[in-house]
């Protein structure tokens, strides 16, 4: 019955849908300001871009004693990355320092550590006093992890090590 009288009124009334639409409207606009405020706060994920071997193929001397390795560290713009932890690893690398973890020295006196070494303002970590395990064939491999706090993943790469 309301039907029959639905299709014979000519009237009509939309009284009710202009102000429904603007209601949405305005939580819609409101959605978004809300949504592109959010959005504009997210800063742009730091990360490790390029890990460079500066001093290129490392070389070996028969008693395992290992040229100076230059590690360059950037970071995702290019520029140097102050802070970055550099590990050495493979051919059971070690490193000879002179000083203790409290930093005095005993004169004649060395230990062997991890290769590990914190970048520079230049972005550069530079390992000298490296001894390894002389690789059988000639040449072998080590291990370049670099990584930072708030860098997301660590980056790595390889060193050629070719025995002399």
């Amino acid at each position: 019955m309301y039907l029959d009288k639905l299709k014979t009124d000519r009237k009509g009334s939309v009284e009710g849908i202009p102000l429904q639409f603007m209601i949405m409207m305005i939580v819609a606009v409101a959605a978004v300001g809300i949504l592109g405020g959010w959005m504009a706060n997210i800063s742009t994920p730091q990360s490790i871009s390029d890990v460079e071997v500066a001093s290129g193929v490392a070389s070996c001397e028969s008693d395992g004693s290992l040229s100076d390795i230059v590690i360059l560290v950037r970071d995702q713009d290019g520029n140097p990355l102050e802070g970055g932890t550099v590990i050495l690893e493979g051919l059971g690398i070690q490193m000879f320092v002179d000083a203790d973890e409290n930093g005095t020295i005993d004169e004649g006196e060395t230990e062997k550590t991890k290769a590990v070494l914190q970048t520079g303002e230049d972005g550069k970590a530079e390992f000298t006093g490296l001894s390894i395990t002389p690789p059988k064939g000639g040449f072998g491999s080590i291990t370049v992890n670099v990584m930072k706090s708030g860098y997301g993943e660590f980056n790595s790469t390889e060193i050629v090590v070719v025995t002399e």
